[in-house]
């Protein structure tokens, strides 16, 4: 029956169209109908009502029977829309003519999971930085009428399948439709669509500003069988709408009106079936794929974590030494010069010692492009190794999983050439050799941030990682307990582009990916260069020497590369060897100067009368090879019995592990970066006492005649920062606490927390007292301080005047910064709290450190000069320093807020985030606040018998600021209300 019905005795040209549910009624049923629908249409036509429609007829060709024509296509023809267009056939076929690329979307494609990486390929210094690592895409075309709908699948929650279960979590957690496209034609059944609707926006959720359509092009367009490459050459106006564009500048950027971007755009068919995934295990670190199981039986999680590493199987599975069915091969651009390639690959291969260990021969491999090759970057069926040059330093991986396995798809590596020139030229510059002329001269030095300046161990630990709410009540927290007018060091580094500050979006995620190993060893150098020039181990020629280059480059390629295998930062590795162990290669060459190539290791600076060994590690340490053993050793049988007993080994010495989150969170003075040695607190020591020798003859070590002074300012600015780090490592110490992740059972466990014990607090604050804190700590030549000017230039780049610097060194708020470091820890609440929580968590007859000796030896060691057996008295004349001064005034304020309270931090809970750092500094335990009112009354009982000593001379400043402190404390003391009641 045909589905149109021709009323030919009503009006020749008229027709009705039939509902296709009427198409399958019984004949006898729809003839009936089909009467009733006649009268209906004839009644309604002579009635002039709108229900039926003209219809041109075309006459039949003689002869032919009479059919309907067939109803007009809702979509243009295929072969019309692709005429003229330039074609690649691949996972997507694309079709090309200017701005428009259509995209057919195959049988094959359609509705099935598609990952999809993104990075920067070009633009702004930000080369190859991916922006959605640790969040990684997977897409879904899906066809909805005459649309298709981008979908972003929301990966994060499961059930077993054909459950209740999945039905509630399919209902509770649902996809994004990201877009909706019209199609604009089909080819045969497959849908085309038009891709610079989604490309030719702001897809990648940049937030940079307007993106210009008309300035916006297709730079590349590569397909294969599996995937597809896109770059998107967009250009954005940043105008005064972005706050990013405004608060930090690029010095890649021209004009703010045009900011260009050359985007990289991945859409990869999903591995093969057959990988196998294996589950992550807290004592070991790996990156890891996590998704909720809401039909998970382990009684301790509904997560599932997965690790992501590469699938590599034997070629022959039964052989003890096997080549992989597939090598692990980076391919190393031809931007890498030719003196450094050596170091490169020697960076890379370093790790197939580690597979050799389980059973894999050559499982990485290095190829080196030629003038033959053509690949992209960028593109996921490559491991790169690019070498790129920014106006930062930088190196970092760019791994890829396929976030519902694991498996690992792309583990691409960036080195930025900037720090090896950096080192080059601050090496000669310091050493006292620059090259006329040379690129990046001396005045393109840019000053340490206020961060570095304080600690640049700190600055790594507190400024390079956290999410930025997060940080920025950390930092309050921790530099200003609540106080106002308290400097606080910068949240971002100063050079921060407006891409590097989004891509530092992705930490708010939970994830702690950000390296900034190269970064933070800029001051790690410049000591290193100052100690050469006063022991005259520079070359003549002020060339950098090539072992330390070596080194120091392998050294960060094996770091990197190593992320790109699936290992995490491992910041407690650095403690494996005794201080005397260091510089002996026959054990640093052999095991390793540290315990992980994972963790941030410091340039290597021999004491004075002591032998120099390797600057950098040169090989792998014992938990990389026990971390590559966990997640790639081929297993036949219980696998999860096999993977238990490899991580049962984790309170072995050597393998102990501490990740980011330890360092940020746990107070544990073992995990930390930029140390070296089992003894962080002595290895601070001897970084302080290195600085105070190498500060003696310092304008004869680093100035020659003839030479501008700013040399100095950078060298001085360098050898301050090792006390910032000295102290850092030490203060650590008071109220520390050592965390293992060991499991119950494993031999030698450790307990999760043991306190740091008694005696070893009290030696690291006598320590801080007698170097920070005392009189005779910061002793500089006055013709030292005299000489620390810097150059300026007036141009674009010089940032010398965007810095806001000046010719006069702020020593005094310098010096003052490092002591804040000391009063900051010993004064903060939930130091104080665990303090006393420690003297509950150690056995009888061991003598814990308590809250009163800290608060009593701080007053001694801050107040000497007051003290009635103080240094001055003697000899009837006090002369209190301005640093002494400045010094007194802080710590009495701490006292003040601690007795009074301080107001509620206006940040805390705003971002949720406090419970998780312990509380605000402000909330001190009740025994805090008394002790501080004691002190109070002691310190004004010895300011007034100073003061009521008439035979006791005193300068007018002297005078004056021991009058408005005991004016200050008295106030305190006597009032009634205190904020937190």
């Amino acid at each position: 029956m045909k589905g149109v019905l021709r009323l030919t005795l009503i009006r020749p040209g008229w027709r009705v169209s039939i509902h296709p549910v009427f198409m399958s009624m019984k004949t006898e049923k729809f003839c009936r109908l089909t009467k009733w629908a006649a009268a209906a249409v004839c009644g309604a036509w002579l009635a002039g009502g709108p229900f039926i429609e003209p219809h041109a007829q075309t006459p039949p060709a003689s002869g032919t029977a009479t059919n309907p024509p067939a109803p007009p296509s809702k979509f243009k023809d295929f072969n019309e829309v692709v005429k003229g267009c330039e074609r690649f056939e691949g996972l997507f076929n694309l079709y090309r003519t200017n701005d428009a690329l259509y995209a057919e979307i195959k049988g094959g494609v359609l509705d099935q999971p598609i990952l999809s990486p993104i990075a920067i390929a070009r633009g702004m210094a930000s080369a190859g930085q991916p922006l959605n690592f640790g969040d990684e895409w997977i897409l879904v075309f899906h066809r909805e009428g005459d649309k298709i709908q981008v979908i972003r699948r929301n990966i994060h929650y499961q059930a077993p399948a054909g459950t209740p279960l999945e039905k509630a979590v399919k209902q509770n957690y649902t996809d994004s439709v990201l877009m909706a496209l019209p199609i604009i034609a089909l080819n045969g059944t497959s849908p085309v669509i038009d891709f610079s609707q989604i490309y030719f926006t702001d897809f990648a959720n940049l937030r940079m500003g307007q993106l210009d359509r008309n300035r916006t092009s297709w730079h590349k367009i590569k397909t294969f069988a599996n995937n597809i490459e896109l770059e998107v050459e967009a250009t954005f106006m940043v105008g005064q709408g972005s706050s990013m564009m405004s608060s930090y500048g690029d010095d890649g950027v021209a004009d703010g009106r045009g900011v260009t971007l050359v985007i990289h755009y991945s859409l990869a068919k999903l591995p093969e079936s057959g990988y196998k995934p294996r589950l992550a295990d807290n004592r070991v670190g790996h990156f890891i794929s996590a998704s909720k199981d809401f039909g998970s039986t382990d009684a301790d999680s509904t997560f599932v974590r997965q690790i992501n590493r590469w699938r590599l199987e034997k070629a022959d599975p039964k052989a003890r030494l096997s080549p992989p069915k597939k090598q692990l091969v980076w391919w190393v651009e031809d931007t890498v010069p030719h003196e450094f390639r050596p170091y490169v690959q020697e960076g890379i291969l370093e790790w197939n010692k580690a597979f050799e260990k389980i059973g894999f021969r050559d499982a990485i491999g290095v190829r080196w492009q030629n003038e033959r090759d053509d690949f992209d970057p960028e593109d996921i069926n490559y491991c790169t190794f690019r070498w790129i040059a920014t106006s930062t330093t930088y190196a970092m991986s760019g791994l890829r999983a396929n976030p519902l396995t694991g498996e690992m798809i792309d583990g691409d590596v960036i080195f930025d050439a900037s720090w090896i020139r950096y080192w080059k030229t601050q090496y000669a510059f310091l050493v006292g050799k620059p090259s006329v002329g040379a690129e990046g001269g001396p005045e393109s030095y840019r000053p340490l941030m206020a961060a570095e300046i304080i600690s640049p161990i700190m600055a790594s630990k507190y400024g390079y990682g956290l999410p930025m709410p997060l940080l920025a009540n950390r930092l309050r927290n921790q530099m200003s307990v609540g106080q106002a007018g308290v400097e606080i060091p910068e949240l971002v580094p100063a050079e921060w582009t407006p891409m590097q500050f989004q891509l530092s979006r992705r930490l708010a995620q939970g994830r702690f990916n950000t390296c900034q190993c190269v970064a933070g060893m800029q001051p790690e150098f410049a000591l290193a260069a100052i100690a050469m020039a006063a022991e005259s181990k520079t070359n003549l020629d002020g060339k950098l020497p090539d072992e330390f280059l070596r080194q120091a480059i392998k050294e960060v390629v094996m770091h990197e590369v190593g992320h790109s295998l699936g290992l995490r930062h491992n910041f407690h590795g650095s403690t494996m060897l005794k201080p005397e162990e260091i510089n002996d290669t026959a054990i640093t060459r052999v095991k390793g100067m540290s315990g992980s190539i994972m963790d941030y290791n410091p340039i290597n600076i021999a004491p004075k009368g002591q032998k120099q060994g390797d600057y950098a590690s040169t090989t792998l340490g014992p938990y990389d090879y026990w971390a590559i053993e966990y997640a790639y050793k081929p297993i036949e049988g219980d696998e999860p019995a096999e993977l238990k007993k490899i991580a049962q080994r984790s309170p072995e010495p050597d393998l102990a592990y501490g990740t980011d989150e330890d360092m940020y969170l746990n107070d544990d003075p073992y995990v930390n970066v930029y140390d070296l040695t089992s003894n962080p607190m002595k290895y601070g020591q001897d970084r302080i006492n290195l600085a105070a020798e190498l500060l003696k003859n310092l304008d004869d070590n680093i100035v020659k005649d003839g030479e501008s002074w700013a040399r100095l300012r950078r060298a001085f600015t360098v050898l301050l920062g090792q006390y910032g780090n000295g102290a850092y490592l030490a203060v650590q110490y008071i109220g520390g606490q050592s965390v293992s992740r060991d499991f119950k059972g494993s031999k030698d466990a450790h307990d999760p927390v043991t306190p740091i014990a008694g005696d070893t607090q009290r030696e690291a604050l006598k320590f801080l007292v007698d170097k920070i804190l005392s009189a005779q700590a910061f002793e500089f030549s006055p013709a030292l301080l005299r000489r620390l000017t810097e150059e300026h230039w007036y141009h674009w780049g010089d940032e010398s005047m965007s810095f806001g610097g000046g010719i006069n060194y702020p020593i005094n708020e310098r010096v003052l910064s490092i002591q804040r470091i000391v009063l900051n820890q010993c004064f903060n609440g939930s130091v104080l709290a665990r303090i006393q929580n420690q003297e509950l968590q150690v056995e009888s007859g061991v003598n814990p450190i308590k809250i009163a000796e800290i608060f009593q030896m701080l007053t001694d060691g801050v107040w000497t000069e007051v003290r009635q057996d103080g240094n001055g008295n003697s000899q009837n004349e006090m002369r209190i320093s301005l640093l002494r001064r400045n010094l007194q005034r802080e710590h009495l304020q701490r006292l003040c807020t601690m007795v009074l309270g301080s107001r509620r931090n206006p940040y805390d809970g705003m971002y949720g985030y406090v419970v998780l750092l312990g509380g605000s500094s402000g909330n001190v335990p009740a025994d805090a606040r008394s002790l501080a009112r004691l002190h109070l009354q002691d310190i004004g009982k010895s300011i007034q018998a100073s003061l009521d000593n008439q035979n006791l001379k005193k300068d007018k400043a002297t005078e004056a600021h021991l009058r408005d402190c005991q004016d200050r404390l008295k106030k305190v003391l006597e009032a009634s209300f205190m904020a937190n009641d």
